[in-house]
């Protein structure tokens, strides 16, 4: 069998944004793989309070107020829920920000070429410093897999991405880039695990692509 060499870079992009957009994505190939702590059980009486309050704002045309309690509620579901990985997609190059890529036209590639995968991490736990800034940060593994099931290499820990910001963010975008060599002709998929550092929440997503 030709000796396969592997060689990956990862890049993180990060923006600010003033409000969400809502986005109609869906992960490719994503799976749980397991979390850290298990989501909290949230009752009704969690988010009453905060609904009632965006009501309130609305009938009364306080926008600013229904906003933030929006926000709110969209942290408590944060906290409540386990580590994911969004939009899942094969993209062109590595300058991506959040929501800002151009996705491959599709999954054939000639042996040698790099090949960007582009994701959404969702679900981290953030923590603020006492210097006031909120951190967080993410390791990651790969796996590189045929189509029979065979486990062909992969490392562990082979990115560490730390943040540090004045603002909670959760519009977070990694491209990782990967690089094979000695792959012949086939179907291939590649496993990318990413890891919330603080907490032990993970999560896989599989990445299908064809060598030529």
């Amino acid at each position: 069998m030709k000796k396969i060499l592997a060689t990956v870079l990862p890049l993180l992009v990060l923006i600010l944004l003033v409000a969400d957009c809502a986005r109609k994505t869906e992960s490719q190939g994503e799976k749980e793989v397991a979390s850290a702590t298990s989501p909290g059980t949230a009752t009704s009486t969690n988010y009453d309070s905060l609904y009632t309050s965006m009501l309130a704002s609305l009938q009364g045309k306080d926008y600013k107020k229904a906003l933030e309690a929006v926000e709110a509620i969209k942290d408590r579901i944060w906290e409540e829920a386990p580590l994911a990985l969004k939009n899942v997609v094969l993209v062109k190059g590595m300058n991506n920000t959040y929501g800002v890529y151009e996705p491959e036209d599709n999954d054939v590639y000639s042996r040698g070429e790099t090949i960007y995968v582009y994701l959404e991490p969702a679900g981290y736990k953030i923590v603020k410093n006492e210097a006031g800034y909120y951190e967080f940060r993410f390791t990651a593994d790969f796996q590189l897999v045929n189509e029979n099931g065979d486990i062909l290499g992969g490392q562990e820990q082979f990115a560490n991405l730390p943040f540090k910001s004045w603002h909670p963010n959760k519009e977070v975008a990694i491209t990782f880039n990967y690089n094979f060599s000695g792959l012949p002709a086939g179907k291939y998929k590649v496993v990318t695990t990413v890891h919330d550092a603080n907490s032990e929440r993970r999560v896989s997503a599989d990445t299908w692509f064809t060598i030529e």
